[in-house]
């Protein structure tokens, strides 16, 4: 969606070239633009509200109050009043599954993780265990033919985060990411944005649960 906005009054076009230029034209305040008033959201067309998209098309429409009204929120990029409830709902539905994956036992917490990589792509390749120190699940992508390892720990310091990336760089040659999955980090775990190493904390696992429809699969091993 293109739009931009113009000062009062016209200037006539008197050139007599009507099929070229137009009746008259508008000085615009603020110049065409496909994205929003702060430049943070790009104006696709498949991602505006259907009352917006109905009114494409049709040169000189005027738009109905709640079409307007959503057209000028969208250029502000404001949420829908209804779609922030939703949002406060969905993080506090978050946060409690955060809690109950926070009481799940090891071997549960590790079948949930399994849950995860499989329904993201990746396939378990072994568990390793104890045979190769330090790696708890090999697994490959489906489609990238990467291998990864996996690391699963029910709480970890920014420390062992470190060993197990250092266990990582000396392994590159075979693995080609890395994922720390804990559900109960003590302190915020970081790591280099030059690394393919995910960490996988209680707020992003939840996230993951409630994307990928594994929650009834946690309250099952809660309850």
């Amino acid at each position: 969606m293109w739009w931009c906005t113009v000062r009062d009054g016209i200037t006539p076009n008197l050139d007599g070239n009507m099929s070229q230029h137009g009746h008259f034209w508008l000085t615009c305040e603020l110049p065409w633009n496909n994205r929003s008033l702060d430049g943070e959201r790009h104006l696709w067309i498949a991602e505006l509200p259907g009352n917006i998209t109905a009114t494409a098309g049709f040169q000189g429409t005027v738009c109905e109050p709640g079409a307007s009204t959503d057209i000028l929120r969208v250029i502000r990029n404001q949420k829908h009043p209804n779609a922030k409830i939703l949002d406060e709902a969905r993080k506090e539905y978050e946060r409690q599954v955060s809690k109950l994956i926070a009481d799940l036992r090891h071997k549960d917490f590790e079948d949930l993780i399994d849950q995860i990589l499989l329904k993201t792509g990746w396939t378990r390749l072994g568990k390793l265990g104890g045979v190769t120190e330090g790696i708890d699940l090999e697994v490959q992508n489906q489609i990238s033919s990467e291998i990864a390892f996996v690391q699963v720990k029910g709480s970890a310091t920014q420390a062992i985060l470190d060993n197990y990336i250092q266990r990582f760089s000396e392994r590159r040659s075979r693995y080609k990411r890395m994922i720390f999955a804990v559900h109960s980090p003590k302190g915020t775990l970081t790591v280099s944005e030059k690394l393919p190493v995910h960490v996988w904390t209680g707020q992003k696992l939840a996230e993951m649960v409630v994307d990928l429809g594994l929650v009834n699969f946690v309250m099952t091993r809660t309850n």
